[in-house]
This record gives structure tokens, sequence and C-alpha cells, in this order.
């Protein structure tokens, strides 16, 4: 069964609605005087360091641009990424840990 739909009615323009006549209460908050403003007291919040892309993004860059630098010519792969990862390798190293202190030893009572 074939529905029927009927057209939209067209509805008329709004009217323009009157200009506005200033109203006596805005005329009075404008005239009020600000009430003084609270100082609030801001914690300082340790910022991060900026984040760093991951070690293999950055060696997956690295190779890439050194694909690009010979023409990304096939059959050196391998020669790119080893030689990026020896590149960011040097460039990132990590802080290494500081030593561990020996527990001291309790010495036996005689």
């Amino acid at each position: 069964m074939e529905e029927t739909r009927k057209p939209a009615r067209k509805r008329a323009p709004a009217a323009p609605k009157p200009a506005a006549k200033p109203a006596a209460k805005a005329v009075a908050k404008a005239a009020k005087p600000a009430a003084p403003a609270t100082t609030a007291v801001r914690k300082t919040v340790p910022r991060a360091a900026p984040a760093q892309p991951p070690r293999d993004e950055m060696v997956r860059m690295a190779a890439y641009f050194r694909a690009e630098q010979r023409g990304f010519a096939p059959g050196n792969e391998w020669e790119d990424w080893l030689a990026a990862e020896a590149e960011i390798s040097a460039l990132v190293q990590a802080p290494a840990a500081p030593p561990r202190k020996a527990p001291a030893r309790k010495t036996p009572k005689a």
C-alpha cells in the first residue's frame, strides 16, 4: 500500500520584534559598583616532562629518513634500520641507575 504525503505547510515569516527599550533594572545594574574580587590562592603544580615518542618510533623515523636519503633503493632496509638503532641509542641513553648500597651486615655477638 502506497503512503501519501501531505506537502509541508509553508510558514509565514515571523513578525519582527519591536526594538528593546533599556530596562530600568539593566541601567541600575550597570550603575552599581562592582564587588571587590576575592584573591584566590593558586597552588603550583609541578609540570610533567614533555613526552618523548617511544624509542621504536624514533628508530622507525630515523630509518625512514636514511632510506629517503638513498632514494628508497631496495635491498638496504636492514642496514638502514641497524644504523638508525645505533644512532638513536647514542642520542637517547637512559640515565644509569645509582649503585645500590649493600645492606649492612649484622655482626654476631660473642
